[in-house]
């Protein structure tokens, strides 16, 4: 299906046309950070993620929400949470300014509907489904979960019918979808949190097949179908 087309899976709820275009803008470093996620061999490891990861997935969160930030209309200088920013120590000039887009000092004019330019049907293999992943760590798809809860809930914000910019309350909404993603990186991820996981071989991954895992039964059933007359 092309960009646009309806989401499969964990993206079915995701609408796929709305008005505003700083949606998009801020579902940019999202989907960026979802690539990270998806390509990271350290999900093929149950045991969890380094501290070196969950400082790299820091940053890319931090830089969701000063984007977050940036296409919020705040003229009264509401607080708009700031648990992510003092997550870290980061650089302002390298992940950008937090200051609002221009362009709000004068009435824009209405814009018409967009489609969202990203597949999220499975036929991208750059943005796959749940079904299409192997992933060994739970931990991992908790945080892939989390994400994609917050694209689907970025193109349903009441907001979606404004041209531009996103109301206070609605970016507060994504904050907290972005807060619940922090506090699964500090529940599972770092040093700290590593397990060691003794059985390193799935039942899937064995050279004589999943019968010969130990504790593992397999049973077939060999009544017949019943007729129904």
């Amino acid at each position: 299906m092309p960009a646009g087309d309806p989401g499969k899976e964990q993206f079915r709820r995701i609408i796929p046309e709305f008005r505003n275009l700083h949606i998009l803008a801020a579902l940019g470093p999202l989907f960026d950070f979802r690539s990270e996620v998806v390509a990271n061999d350290e999900f093929g490891v149950r045991g969890g993620l380094d501290e070196t990861t969950k400082d790299h997935y820091v940053e890319h969160l931090l830089a969701c929400d000063r984007m977050r930030r940036r296409v919020t209309y705040n003229p009264e200088k509401t607080p708009l949470g700031d648990l992510i920013e003092r997550a870290i120590n980061s650089n302002e000039t390298l992940l950008g300014s937090t200051a609002p887009f221009g362009g709000d000092e004068i009435q824009e004019a209405p814009g018409g509907l967009i489609s969202l330019p990203w597949s999220v049907d499975g036929s991208d293999a750059n943005i796959p489904l749940g079904s299409q992943l192997n992933f060994r760590s739970q931990n991992a798809l908790v945080l892939l979960g989390a994400l994609d809860r917050a694209i689907v809930n970025w193109t349903r914000l009441e907001s979606r019918f404004r041209t531009s910019f996103i109301y206070v309350k609605d970016s507060m909404r994504m904050y907290g979808s972005y807060v619940q993603v922090l506090e699964y990186l500090k529940a599972f991820a770092g040093d700290a949190n590593r397990v060691d996981m003794a059985s390193g071989v799935r039942p899937t991954e064995e050279p004589q097949g999943p019968g010969d895992s130990p504790n593992l039964k397999t049973e077939s059933s060999k009544a017949a179908a019943a007729t129904v007359r």
